[in-house]
């Protein structure tokens, strides 16, 4: 008799002996930046603070969070725009640092950070400006591209043109391209720097409506691959009509390029930034309020006030839970089908999360 077989199929039958080892089930994390220098990453389902990471020389600014595919790696615009963090989310550590001032040019990057698709490039429009003098000397905007395994001293592997007002940048999903959004969408190739299409906003080819006004300044495409933001417009208006007021929905996929625009409602409440559901036929939006829009009809479909002002709205992967962040210092959860809010988290010592881009990944 062989009595380590026997032992073996005893424990198979209790503890699953020989078996693959049973890997956890992937969570969703928010990740949110606050001042001076945390980046907080946060157990959504427990509500509760995983990790509390110290970014080195933020110097009292953390803005712009882009996350690799894999949720490892969150690259953070800190020290008053003009330098980006790499941290690795399981240690903390700082695994990247691209400080864009060189010498007499200093260089913002207002907003305009993403890493592509798998994770080994980071995309970065510049605003660079020469410190003479006598006087300060305004330069071209351009994007620069970052090898991400480049460490704690990377320099640009390429740089080419970029126009002015380009606050977004969006990685396409093959990674071959990538989209800049501002006063109007464009479309470059990551290798070569070319543009290959130019449309959306400034000539949205809408009759009948005015230029919009666009406010995006939240690069949230997770978790369905879909950007979106509010717009906002004159319907009917000339020849001695006044028009009326009207949000849309803009929303960009990021796997096939297609673009469109969904009026929901006259405007009567303003709307900073917006995420579309997993749960086909949703998107939520904030502000003072928190805002469902029907995307099936169009429609607005229920609004809520808010306590305060949040500036960023994402939601669950299973799009069960809404997340609220932004301004001060509390993430809100709430139901999205009633509205009603679960919970209200503050962030430990109560930072300011301002202009921080609150993420969601799995891991």
């Amino acid at each position: 008799m062989n009595r380590p077989l026997i032992l073996c199929g005893l424990a198979l039958a209790l503890l699953g002996c020989g078996s693959a080892p049973t890997r956890a089930p992937l969570r969703d994390y928010i990740l949110t930046g606050a001042k001076p220098d945390h980046l907080f990453v946060i157990d959504a389902a427990s509500r509760s603070v995983a990790s509390d990471f110290r970014i080195p020389e933020a110097n009292g600014w953390v803005g712009s969070i882009a996350t690799t595919a894999d949720g490892k790696v969150a690259y953070v615009l800190v020290n008053r725009m003009e330098s980006i963090a790499g941290i690795d989310l399981t240690t903390g550590k700082q695994v990247f640092r691209a400080d864009l001032s060189q010498g007499n040019e200093r260089v913002k990057s207002f907003f305009g950070i993403n890493v592509t698709p798998d994770g080994k490039q980071l995309i970065v429009y510049e605003l660079p400006t020469l410190l003479e003098l006598n006087e300060y000397k305004v330069q071209e905007p351009r994007f620069a591209i970052f090898d991400t395994s480049a460490g704690l001293a990377a320099k640009p592997v390429r740089q080419f043109p970029a126009p002015r007002r380009v606050h977004m940048i969006l990685p396409k999903k093959d990674g071959l391209s990538f989209f800049a959004l501002g006063f109007q969408l464009y479309e470059f190739d990551l290798a070569s720097g070319k543009l290959l299409q130019e449309r959306g906003v400034r000539d949205w080819n809408r009759p009948d409506y005015s230029l919009p006004d666009v406010l995006a300044f939240w690069p949230v495409s997770e978790p369905t691959g879909v950007f979106s933001t509010p717009t906002y417009s004159m319907h009917g208006a000339g020849e001695g009509k006044p028009g009326v007021q009207r949000t849309s929905l803009m929303t960009l996929d990021l796997g096939s390029g297609a673009l469109s625009y969904q009026d929901f409602e006259d405007t009567v409440a303003l709307i900073f930034s917006t995420a579309i559901s997993p749960v086909k036929g949703q998107a939520f939006g904030v502000y003072t309020q928190l805002t469902k829009i029907d995307t099936v009809k169009g429609v607005l479909a229920d609004r809520v006030d808010l306590a305060h002002t949040f500036y960023t709205v994402n939601l669950s992967s299973d799009g069960k839970e809404v997340f609220l962040g932004g301004t001060t210092c509390d993430i809100a959860f709430y139901d999205p089908d009633t509205l009603k809010q679960r919970a209200n988290m503050k962030l430990p010592g109560c930072p300011d999360q301002s202009i921080s881009t609150m993420r969601v990944i799995r891991r």
